[in-house]
């Protein structure tokens, strides 16, 4: 949606019922911008397109593979702004089975299939729906997106074996692009000197060392 010299804007909707929340992480980031990395060869082989696909072999997209690789690539991400979540598959069922029933065709109707999958197939079209967020990427180099342009659509088979997902409705206002990786850091402080607090007033020391423990898996601290 957006790309500048320190950034990218993705919009990232989902495309399937099982996709599951959206992730927050470098990983999942950095597998969205290899997505679309490679071109087919005259053979049908995967080649580069640009530096990010002479940079990263094609064989390495899965999280495992990326792990050591993220921070030499991404710089942060954040999910500034998320809208139709929680998703819950069985209302939505329950939205078509309505809305069939608007048509005047009921279950026992011989078009019933039939009208129940337009209307499914009309609702993953329809961003008042389906949930979808805007991702910040913030990268280390802006040469990592150079094989992307403005407006370009692209599926991902990307996901997270992390714990950072964004699953409920979300609008931050993103500060200046230059300044997103100082908000980024000014957040998690403010966050830890919250978490300082609470351990100072936790006199248990198995709690401390617990709440030690989630804010490093929360923010990726190296303390």
């Amino acid at each position: 949606m957006k790309k500048k010299d320190d950034y990218i804007d993705l919009l990232v909707k989902f495309d399937h019922p099982d996709a599951g929340p959206f992730p927050q992480d470098k990983n999942f980031a950095l597998q969205l911008l290899i997505s679309e990395a490679y071109d087919f060869g005259d053979n049908y082989q995967r080649i580069p397109n640009g530096s990010l696909g002479e940079a990263i072999p094609h064989e390495k997209y899965l999280p495992d593979d990326l792990d050591e690789l993220v921070d030499t690539y991404i710089k942060d991400v954040l999910i500034y702004q998320a809208e139709n979540l929680p998703w819950d598959e069985e209302e939505a069922h329950e939205k078509m089975d309505a809305l069939c029933i608007e048509d005047g065709v009921d279950e026992d109707h011989e078009d019933w299939d039939y009208t129940w999958q337009e209307h499914w197939r009309d609702f993953w079209k329809d961003y008042n729906r389906i949930p979808w967020a805007m991702y910040r990427i913030t990268m280390t180099d802006p040469k990592w997106a150079d094989h992307l342009k403005k407006y370009q659509e692209f599926d991902s088979a990307g996901f997270s074996t992390g714990s950072d997902y964004v699953n409920e409705n979300v609008k931050i206002e993103v500060p200046d692009p230059s300044d997103i990786s100082d908000y980024l850091s000014t957040e998690r402080k403010r966050w830890e000197d919250t978490l300082d607090e609470i351990v100072e007033k936790t006199e248990d020391s198995v709690t401390k060392k617990s709440l030690r423990n989630l804010w490093k898996i929360i923010v990726g601290s190296k303390k």
